[in-house]
Order: structure tokens, then C-alpha cells, then sequence
């Protein structure tokens, strides 16, 4: 599967880097430019952060990601051992109707970005590695912590930054502890 991240995603690259020339070459980002796109992608990083940390509840799940993610996004994940996932656009990840929501046992979450690198690629074009880790503490007051890795590729879009292809881990151990947490909070005395 990870060469057929790595591919997808340099195929991504190239795609929103551009015009459709065969001669054409990336404009050159000067010093200032780059550090720039570093901090705007950081900002909208950071905003993507805040927003995973308190959740809309209620309100329409697509219009929700449609802030963070791009209409064409490419997303993989692991959801627990041996059960990889891969969605391909935002239509396909949500529902046209869903509502955010979140299981009535968890009092909140908190979304942390631990250390990222972002590398500005061309205009408006940036990828991102960072280590996370989400907090979640239920509704006994138990915070269980969940870490792990994404990696990304981000395009600044009509509207803004849009992740354009975004790639999770995690470690065997978060997998446990989700399922942990799950069979704590869901069995029936």
C-alpha cells in the first residue's frame, strides 16, 4: 500500500504544480514566500486543530470537512490491525446528510499537533509531516491518549488551504487502547 500512497501522492504533486505544459517549470518560491506558506499552512494546521478538538455537533459533517478538506481529497488511514481504509473524495467519505455526532460517553476531545515539518513545494502547493495525538476523556473523567503520524499534502484553494491527500498512523497500542476504551464504555452491567 505504501507505494501506491508515495505514487498517488507524487501524482499529486506534480498535478497541482502544473498548467498542463509539458515545458513548464514551477515558479520559484524566494526565502520570504516560503517562510510565508509555512506559516499560513502552520495557521490553517492549527485551525484544523481546534476545530477536531471541539467538534460541531449537530451540524452538517460535509460542510464541516468541506473547511479542511479538498472536494478531491485522498485519505488514508488505518483503522485498526489488518483494516486499512482509503477514501478518495469528500462525497465518498461523508454522507450528504450526516451529522457530526460523537458517542454520548466521551466529554471531550483535544487535538494536538506534536512536532511538523512543512515543506512549501511550489505556489500555493505545501506538504506537511507531524507527529498528533488526540486526548480523549470520557464520561467517568478518564483522559485515554491516542498518538500518532499524518502526513500530507495541502493546496491553497479558492476558498483557502485544503488538504489534498493526507496519510495516518498509528501505533498497535492506540489501536488497543481505542478498543479498550470502547469495551470500557459500552458494556452493559
Amino acid at each position: 500500500m505504501r507505494p501506491r500512497l508515495l505514487t498517488t501522492a507524487a501524482w499529486l504533486v506534480v498535478s497541482a504544480c502544473s498548467s498542463g505544459s509539458a515545458t513548464n517549470t514551477a515558479t520559484p518560491l524566494t526565502p520570504a514566500h516560503a517562510a510565508a506558506l509555512r506559516d499560513s499552512v502552520q495557521a490553517f494546521l492549527t485551525a484544523y486543530a481546534a476545530d477536531v478538538s471541539a467538534p460541531p455537533i449537530g451540524k452538517n459533517a460535509r460542510e464541516a470537512l468541506g473547511r479542511f478538506l479538498s472536494r478531491d481529497v485522498v485519505m488514508t488511514t488505518d483503522l485498526g490491525p489488518g483494516d486499512p481504509v482509503m477514501v478518495q473524495t469528500l462525497d465518498s467519505l461523508v454522507p450528504p446528510n450526516e451529522l457530526v455526532s460523537q458517542p454520548s460517553w466521551i466529554r471531550s476531545t483535544r487535538f494536538e499537533w506534536g512536532t511538523m515539518v512543512i515543506t512549501p513545494l511550489a505556489p500555493g502547493v505545501a506538504s506537511y509531516s507531524a507527529r498528533y495525538a488526540e486526548h480523549v476523556t470520557d464520561s467517568t473523567g478518564t483522559q485515554t491518549d491516542f498518538p500518532g503520524t499524518q502526513q500530507g499534502i495541502v493546496r491553497h484553494e479558492a476558498d483557502g488551504w485544503r488538504i489534498l491527500a493526507v496519510q495516518s498512523s498509528h501505533p498497535i497500542g492506540t489501536h488497543q487502547a481505542q478498543a479498550a476504551l470502547t469495551t470500557r464504555m459500552t458494556r452493559t452491567p
